[in-house]
């Protein structure tokens, strides 16, 4: 594994930085497990982990899933009552607090249960949807790797924003030899910068058009902030207005990415991104129903009288628009907002994962007698059908 991980880095020899730091590592042995004491109803590491908010965990064995963060590569494991950790390997100059790192990053002093407590009072639904989708908990990540890998994910699927989110990492970041493998921490934006043709680089990954917004917003918070990442971090204190008023500032940053930050990075619990999907939930779950004569009375019994106002207009606004504008998205934002209040953000991503499976089912097309099959079709032909049918772009 280190020969491995070592002559990767070596092909990357103008970066003496980075071949010096793998020259020093060596394969380290993995720390007993330590239990977080958290139980199954407050956190479930699969759902949370693969609902599109974090993309490079690694399933890694039976219920466990691996990630390099703060310089350590970081071990977890779902139990029957709990989860568990350890520390796989770490760089030499690694310093967090794992445990209190991971209660950070998983939240863990926000009770999962009592908001669903507090949704239910304003939307039933909540009380079956905290038990099919038990535990999944909004996370609060590193926020210069959640502004680049959601940077990546407009008009894409999970399974790419993934492969380029490692792409990245095995890239630019430095390489950490474990008992399961090598790991890649995300790199900083100073590393980013140092690259002169970052843009070329991450055209040759794969990047596609994406590679110019890259090379842009490295650019701009570099030049621009002493310490960018300072920068970013200090966005957390800022008003949730503030704080996407300057995300939307950088290169490839539009509305729904800066809400998927400010949520999932920035403390801003209230910030509901909203896409086609969570759009059409607007739609099909709650506009009927705030302006329903006997069902929105009972919907906004917990509402002040001009939040009520407020939610059937915005209700009625959502109701009159037939597909998504930069209007009835920031309708549909301040929809949930108003239902659910500070942690609408929270509620949107529960909704998000469940949906209570109400989306309707669309018939299947018939398939004329005449029409060949395509498991008739050559394998490689077969393959590229396959290949376009994931792609998103």
């Amino acid at each position: 594994m280190f020969c491995l991980s070592r002559l990767f880095t070596l092909t990357t020899a103008k970066h003496p930085a980075i071949v010096h730091c793998c020259r020093q590592m060596t394969s380290s042995s993995a720390q007993p497990w330590i239990d977080l004491d958290v139980p199954a109803s407050e956190l479930r590491l699969d759902p949370t982990l693969t609902c599109g908010q974090a993309f490079r965990w690694k399933a890694t064995g039976s219920s466990e899933w691996t990630c390099a963060l703060w310089d350590h590569v970081i071990d977890l494991k779902q139990t029957q009552s709990s989860v568990q950790y350890r520390v796989l390997g770490q760089l030499p100059a690694a310093r967090a607090n794992v445990e209190e790192a991971l209660r950070d990053y998983f939240q863990l002093h926000i009770k999962f249960d009592a908001l669903c407590d507090a949704w239910a009072q304003t939307d039933p639904d909540f009380e079956q949807l905290r038990k099919t989708h038990v535990g999944v908990r909004t996370l609060r990540q590193p926020v210069v790797e959640t502004l680049l890998v959601f940077i990546a994910s407009s008009n894409n699927n999970i399974k790419r924003i993934t492969m380029l989110a490692d792409k990245l990492c095995q890239h630019y970041g430095q390489s950490i030899a474990t008992e399961k493998g090598p790991f890649h921490t995300f790199p900083t934006l100073q590393r980013l910068n140092e690259d002169p043709d970052i843009e070329g680089t991450l055209s040759q990954l794969g990047f596609g058009y994406r590679a110019k917004y890259y090379a842009k917003t490295v650019n701009m918070l570099c030049s621009s902030h002493e310490d960018p990442e300072e920068f970013l971090l200090g966005l957390r204190t800022a008003p949730l207005d503030t704080a996407r008023t300057e995300l939307l500032k950088l290169s490839g940053v539009g509305p729904k990415v800066a809400d998927c930050v400010c949520l999932m990075a920035l403390d801003k619990s209230d910030a509901v991104p909203v896409d086609t999907h969570i759009w059409q939930v607007a739609q099909r779950r709650y506009v009927g129903r705030v302006l329903d004569p006997k069902e929105g009375p009972e919907m906004l019994k917990l509402l002040s009288q001009d939040h009520r106002d407020k939610a059937v207009a915005l209700a009625r606004q959502l109701k009159a628009s037939k597909a998504p504008t930069t209007k009835t998205y920031e309708a549909a934002q301040q929809l949930f907002i108003h239902l659910f209040g500070d942690f609408a953000g929270w509620a949107q991503g529960l909704l998000f994962s469940g949906d209570l499976g109400q989306e309707p089912k669309k018939k299947p097309k018939p398939t004329p007698s005449k029409r060949k099959s395509t498991q008739s079709l050559p394998p490689a032909n077969e393959r590229k059908m396959r290949l376009r049918s994931n792609v998103k772009e």
